[in-house]
C-alpha cells in the first residue's frame, strides 16, 4: 500500500495532489498489466565513466542541466545558468567549446532542456521558455526550428526520421492545464494527445515528464503523481495500447518532507526512462532515507543528492515483471542519448556533472527480454 501523504500548508501542494486524486482511470480498451515485483539475485550496477566541469572550465553545469552524448563521443551540456549557450566536452571530459546564446532568434535559446542526438551527429535543443525544438546540424549548422506552441515542453522523442516528435509536458487542453504529451509535425501542426492528466501548477512537476519511445515504435510516458507507465501508438488512439501500474510502498508523490528546500521537488516523481533491448529502465526520486531537516545547513540546489535518493527499476514490458531494483544515494537523471546515467555533485564550489553507464550485474539477470519482444 502507499504510505499516506504528509499533509502540511501551502495551496499549490493541495490543489496539486487534489487533482492527481482526481485522475481518469484506465479506459476498458487498454491492456491493464500490474507490476509485478520480487527480483531476483539481479541489480542495476553503475560505472562511472567520467567527470565534466572542472574548476577552470568556462561556464557551469549548473544545477538541473540537461546532458547528451553525441554520435561522435562527445557530451553537449545544457543549464539554465549558462544563459543560452550550451557547453562541448570531449570524450574524456576536456572542455571544447560552447555554442549559442541567449535571445529568442532562430539559433538563440532561452532555456536549453532537453538535447536529442542523431546518429549522422545531428542535435535537436528543445527550448523551455521559447517552446520550439531547434535542429542542428553535425557542424553546427541551423536546420530546423520547430514551434511546440502551446506545450511547456519538458522532454521529447523524434519519430518517423525526424518528420515527428513526440513532446511531454504541460499544455492547455480542452481549457484545462494539464499534463500530457502531444505529437506534432515537423511544422509544430499537434496530431494528437497520448493521454492528460488535470495538474494545477506546471510547475510542480518541472523536473521531467519523461518520455521514450521502443524498438516497436510506441511512444511509453509516465503519468503525473503515479508510479505507473503506458505504451501509446503515436498515429493514435483513444487509450494506451498498455498500461503498467505499480504501488510501491516507497512512492509518494507530496507534498515536500518537512524542511526541504524550496528547489526540492516531490518526494517522490519518475525522472528517467528508456526502453533497451526490450526492458524499461525506469529512474524515480524518492525522499532521501538519511535526510532530515536538522541535520545541518539547508541543501544548497547543488545538492539534491543531500535531498533524494534514486530508485532504478528495470521491468519486463509485456509481462510486468521487475527484473531488477537498486536504490541508489544520489539524484540522479537520464542523458538525452538514453544510455547513460549523471548526477550534480559539488565540489569545492563547483558544480561537477558526474557520468554513469548502467548495466544488470547478478546470476537472475535475463540475458535478453524475458517475453521475447
Amino acid at each position: 500500500m502507499r504510505r499516506t501523504a504528509r499533509v502540511r500548508p501551502g495551496i499549490a501542494w493541495r490543489l496539486a495532489l487534489a487533482a492527481c486524486a482526481a485522475m481518469p482511470s484506465p479506459t476498458p480498451a487498454q491492456s491493464l498489466i500490474p507490476m509485478v515485483e520480487g527480483p531476483g539475485a539481479c541489480a542495476v550496477e553503475l560505472r562511472e565513466v567520467l567527470r565534466l566541469g572542472a574548476p577552470g572550465d568556462p561556464g557551469t553545469i549548473g544545477s538541473r542541466p540537461e546532458i547528451t552524448r553525441t554520435a561522435a563521443g562527445h557530451y553537449v551540456v545544457a543549464s539554465v545558468e549558462n544563459r543560452g549557450q550550451l557547453l562541448v566536452f570531449d570524450s574524456n571530459g576536456a572542455f571544447l567549446e560552447a555554442f549559442g546564446r541567449n535571445g529568442d532568434a532562430p539559433g538563440e535559446y532561452r532555456v536549453p532542456g532537453r538535447v536529442r542526438p542523431g546518429s549522422d551527429g545531428d542535435l535537436r535543443i528543445l527550448d523551455l521558455v521559447n517552446r520550439r525544438i531547434t535542429h542542428l546540424s553535425a557542424d553546427g549548422r541551423l536546420l530546423e526550428t520547430t514551434d511546440v506552441r502551446s506545450l511547456h515542453g519538458l522532454d521529447f522523442v523524434t519519430l518517423a526520421a525526424g518528420e515527428r516528435h513526440a513532446v511531454s509536458g504541460f499544455g492547455q487542453l480542452d481549457d484545462a492545464l494539464s499534463a500530457t504529451t502531444h505529437v506534432i509535425d515537423g511544422d509544430g501542426a499537434r496530431r494528437t494527445s497520448l493521454g492528460a492528466v488535470p495538474v494545477a501548477s506546471w510547475v510542480v512537476n518541472f523536473f521531467r515528464a519523461p518520455v521514450a519511445v521502443d524498438g516497436q515504435g510506441s511512444v511509453w510516458t509516465t503519468r503525473a503523481g503515479e508510479y505507473g507507465f503506458e505504451a501509446w501508438d503515436p498515429g493514435g488512439g483513444d487509450a494506451p495500447l498498455s498500461r503498467i501500474v505499480g504501488e510501491p510502498e516507497w512512492f509518494d508523490p507530496g507534498p515536500p518532507q518537512p524542511g526541504a528546500p524550496v528547489s526540492a521537488p516531490a518526494p517522490s516523481i519518475v525522472i528517467s526512462l528508456r526502453v533497451d533491448r526490450g526492458l524499461l529502465w525506469a529512474g524515480t526520486w524518492v525522499a532521501d532515507e538519511n535526510w532530515t531537516a536538522n541535520a545541518g545547513a539547508e541543501p544548497s540546489p547543488l545538492e539534491l543528492d543531500r535531498v533524494l535518493d534514486t530508485i532504478l527499476d528495470v521491468i519486463d514490458p509485456a509481462s510486468g515483471a521487475l527484473i531488477a531494483r537498486t536504490r541508489r544515494d544520489e539524484a540522479l537523471r537520464g542523458t538525452g542519448d538514453d544510455r547513460l546515467l549523471f548526477g550534480v555533485r559539488e565540489e569545492g564550489g563547483v558544480a561537477r556533472a558526474v557520468i554513469f553507464e548502467p548495466a544488470l550485474a547478478g546470476p537472475d539477470c535475463p540475458a535478453t527480454n524475458p517475453s521475447g519482444r
